[in-house]
């Protein structure tokens, strides 16, 4: 059986050049008229046959392969249009080079000049054993002046019971029938050719499975899987020893080869009664199932360009737990961190001119606190509107690119999932219902090892790796320092900026009073953000300390208090009472503070430890306090003071009996 291959792709607009694809393409040196740049991709080893076939109805000027690619590009002006369709197929290596490109010319006259399309053929024979050709095809049909038609046009249709307008294309180029009746000629033109030429050979354009013949296919390698691949061969080479494939995929194919060669060999031999077909397809290997269920899937354009995001931005190979880490990294990493502080800074500077309008309508120089000229307040507000909007006009654009990536990745994420609950199908017949992270490692297991994890290892194993990557991640603990820690900083922040705006003010410096001005309102909100998150973590913190304490923490409110005892349990250094722990935990940082308060007053400290020092510090004097009111409550329940008796006393009294 002859080898047969013919592929299909869309070249679009917002991803590539047509001009940029047919210089690679044809050997050319091409100008695009869309960029300015002159595409040239050096010369070849061995220079591409090219030739331009055109409809009857098509202007001359289409055989010029700059101008022809040029006009495409100004024809599809949308940022998403289709620009070309590649055709890449493989000629047939028995064939001489004239006959290979006579079969070519014929089939794309045929096929698609005949049929209103531009056919731009480049056949490459860079390498002996895979002549090839790449064959760019035009998207828009021609009028019958030679001008372009249209490609799509609305008409009325009824959809569930209701007349809408809808897109209808005007030819049928983009069905799928189509693409397979292009397979079906060319493998049919390939047959003609060969016999004509007294060759006994055929191919076929169906798969194994649809020409009922028990043979596996090989799983196409991506390109830096196949270039991985021929580097660690060439290298095998010329070490002198053997050749053993290295990636997933390059396995699979090593091991669906030697099946293939088991089975041809019975099939010579027909000893049906070692082992027959139906018992070798019983025994087919699960390895090239499992891949089967990925390279059979029928990837959308749609699920391509997704598919390529994630990978570019995780620089791996995808599967499930890529797809996640990618989806969490732009749904709260850096990008969204920095969209959220943009929208805070935006809100901040609308808070203060609104402010400094109502100051205004009160009283004129009220605005001077705000960084405003009273004088010119009208000039400035308008100014400074229009700063914002320009600023929200690119954070929308921001937030859109975003969002586009972000179901991009959730589209990948569905599509892997998918995949998984496949993949995991295949290996276990279970009720049991895993999450996707427990048939990921379970799947991920038996591709590393070749073994069936057993099903009632599934959850401890997938357990014992998340709890590895939640190690990684900030414990509530830690969350709660870091919140703290960012609140103090804010307000240090907000001193600071308090004091510049008063300074600014005196000097009558009002841009930099407004600049000011806008990051106190700036970091207010911020301020007010990190205390709703605070909230949830202190009641966490609280209800395990309650546990420990009792009741002893009740009127504790300091955050880096709770922390600090949290952290005293934790170590198991807890007296179990309160003072005495808040005391020695008090007398930790008093001697700390001591002895590094000579890097507060030194000038070449730097920054970060001057800030450690104060929080330090900050840290001391709310652990001051708290002492104080745990020794304060201690004095109360001494003397008879527990608000709990007294109310004891009262009831016994029958002060508050039930009527």
């Amino acid at each position: 059986m002859g080898y047969f291959y013919f592929s299909s792709q869309i070249l679009n607009r917002s991803n590539h050049s047509a001009v940029a694809a047919a210089a690679y393409r044809s050997g050319e040196s091409l100008h695009s008229e869309r960029d300015g740049l002159t595409k040239n991709y050096g010369k070849r080893k061995v220079a591409p046959d090219c030739h331009i076939l055109k409809p009857k109805i098509a202007p001359d000027w289409v055989l010029n392969r700059e101008r022809l690619w040029n006009e495409v590009e100004k024809a599809e002006k949308q940022k998403n249009a289709q620009l070309a369709r590649e055709i890449r197929l493989a000629l047939p290596k028995e064939l001489s080079n004239e006959d290979q490109k006579q079969l070519l010319i014929d089939f794309c006259k045929e096929n698609f000049s005949d049929k209103g399309m531009v056919a731009d053929l480049s056949i490459h024979r860079d390498k002996k054993d895979n002549p090839h050709a790449h064959i760019m095809l035009t998207m828009r049909p021609f009028n019958e002046d030679g001008s372009w038609g249209n490609k799509r046009k609305k008409i009325n249709q009824e959809v569930n019971g209701v007349m809408k307008k809808v897109s209808i294309h005007l030819t049928d180029w983009n069905e799928k029938e189509t693409l397979i009746q292009w397979r079906k000629d060319y493998a049919d033109k390939i047959n003609e050719k060969l016999k004509d030429r007294g060759i006994d050979d055929k191919v076929s354009h169906e798969s194994y499975q649809k020409q009922g013949l028990d043979r596996l296919p090989n799983v196409r390698l991506e390109r830096t899987a196949y270039q991985y691949e021929m580097q660690v061969k060439n290298t095998s080479l010329r070490n002198n020893v053997p050749y053993e494939p290295v990636t997933f995929y390059g396995k699979v194919n090593a091991e669906i080869r030697q099946l293939n060669s088991e089975i041809d060999a019975l099939s010579k031999l027909k000893r049906q009664r070692i082992v027959s077909l139906a018992e070798y397809k019983e025994e087919k290997s699960i390895t090239e199932k499992l891949a089967a269920i990925r390279s059979n899937h029928n990837l959308s354009e749609s699920d391509k360009a997704s598919l390529k995001m994630v990978a570019q931005r995780s620089k791996s190979y995808v599967d499930f737990i890529v797809a996640r880490n990618v989806t969490d990294d732009i749904e709260n990493g850096n990008w969204k961190k920095k969209i959220d502080n943009e929208k805070t800074r935006i809100l901040a500077e609308k808070n203060l001119l609104h402010k400094a309008y109502k100051a205004y309508q009160i009283d004129q120089k009220q605005v001077l606190k705000y960084g405003f000229n009273p004088s010119n307040f009208t000039q400035q507000m308008k100014e400074k509107i229009s700063s914002i909007k320009l600023h929200e006009q690119k954070l929308h654009e921001d937030v859109n690119k975003h969002q586009v990536l972000l179901e991009k990745s959730k589209h990948v994420l569905n599509l892997q999932s998918n995949f998984t609950h496949q993949e995991f199908s295949l290996l276990y017949e279970s009720e049991v219902k895993y999450s996707t992270e427990d048939m990921y490692y379970a799947v991920q297991y038996f591709k590393d090892t070749g073994k069936v994890l057993p099903e009632k290892e599934i959850q401890n194993y997938s357990h014992s790796i998340e709890n590895e990557i939640l190690k990684k991640s900030p414990t509530i603990v830690e969350q709660t320092q870091n919140i703290s820690k960012s609140i103090f900083i804010l307000n240090r922040a907000i001193q600071k900026q308090t004091k510049d705006r008063l300074e600014a003010l005196k000097g009558q410096n009002f841009d930099i009073a407004y600049e000011s001005s806008r990051k106190l309102e700036q970091y207010a909100l911020q301020k007010e953000k990190h205390e709703k998150d605070l909230v949830g973590n202190v009641q966490l913190l609280r209800a395990s300390l309650q546990q420990h304490y009792s009741d002893q923490i009740e009127y504790i409110t300091d955050v880096e208090v709770l922390l600090q005892l949290h952290d005293r349990q934790e170590k198991g250094l807890s007296t179990d009472k309160v003072d005495v722990d808040l005391e020695q935990i008090y007398e930790k940082y008093k001697k700390y503070n001591s002895d590094q308060s000579p890097v507060n007053m030194s000038d070449s400290s730097t920054p970060e430890q001057k800030v450690e020092y104060q929080y330090s510090q900050s840290i001391a004097s709310g652990l001051f306090q708290a002492l104080e009111q745990a020794q304060h409550a201690n004095e109360n329940k001494k003397h008879g003071k527990d608000p709990t008796e007294k109310r004891q006393r009262r009831r016994y009294r029958g002060q508050e009996l039930d009527h």
